[in-house]
């Protein structure tokens, strides 16, 4: 009979103490996706956080020791977007429990099919167990742990049974940081319009201060404001009146000063 074992038990205190502990949400993804990588012998997670086509749907690649997700070609993300076998069972609302590719498409179909082929081409794995959130609403939500070695065990899926209640409270602190993140930017968007006002700043002069800012060129930031280089330059020189300023430099210096960057 298959049982965990206590540093199991401890990875996971540790686990739920880093997401309390975290201010970022794409940190609790990150402490997630190092631990299902730890415990199930993973080769990489992918992080399923939306509803999927397979033309669509952001897909998130974490790999050992990654910072971030990486973002997989779009060969590769359609593959997994598709869900095979994993959407047709979840979708159905049958249950939420971790289950391998094998157990549900049969271990010969599930060898033979296009998306273990793309999976074994992209990342060298060759078996694939769904962790879905319990509580996930109409939304399949949870990860997806790849490995390259022998399939996963009875012991393995014991392990992300367990582990589920506190992946689904992992979730939710992630969904609470990202509330607050937005909020947070979205005040700031608006304390800049006002500054931005008080400056006597418009709104166009204030997307080319944005531009001016990132070190575009001035044909560049023509193309991404969709107007002339002629437009910018006049913008440009409206904007060196109102800061008195008398180059790029010092404008975004002085726009720093007055928190409209």
């Amino acid at each position: 009979m298959p049982y965990l074992r206590g540093d199991d038990y401890e990875r996971m205190l540790d686990l739920a103490v880093g997401v309390l502990e975290t201010r970022q949400p794409d940190q609790v993804w990150q402490l997630i996706a190092q631990e299902l990588l730890r415990a199930l012998r993973g080769t990489v997670v992918v992080t399923k956080d939306m509803e999927w086509t397979p033309a669509s749907g952001l897909v998130g690649v974490w790999h050992p020791d990654a910072a971030r997700p990486a973002v997989p070609e779009d060969w590769t993300a359609r593959h997994i977007r598709a869900g095979y076998p994993f959407a047709a069972h979840y979708r159905a609302g049958a249950d939420r429990l971790p289950r391998t590719a094998a157990q549900l498409a049969g271990a010969r179909a599930w060898r033979h099919s296009e998306v273990a082929s793309a999976m074994r081409e992209s990342f060298g794995t060759r078996h694939v167990l769904a962790v879905p959130l319990p509580d996930a609403g109409g939304t399949v939500r949870g990860f997806v742990v790849h490995r390259a070695g022998e399939d996963f065990g009875d012991a393995d899926r014991l392990y992300a049974t367990r582990v589920q209640p506190l992946l689904a409270a992992a979730a939710a602190q992630y969904d609470l940081l990202a509330r607050r993140q937005r909020g947070a930017r979205a005040a700031r968007a608006q304390d800049r319009v006002a500054r931005s006002a008080s400056c006597g700043l418009t709104p166009r002069e204030t997307a080319v201060l944005l531009t001016l800012a990132e070190g575009l060129p001035a044909t560049g930031m023509a193309r991404r404001l969709g107007v002339s280089v002629r437009t910018v330059h006049k913008h440009l020189q409206n904007l060196y009146r109102k800061l008195d300023t008398v180059d790029r430099l010092s404008t975004v210096l002085r726009a720093q000063e007055l928190g409209l960057l």
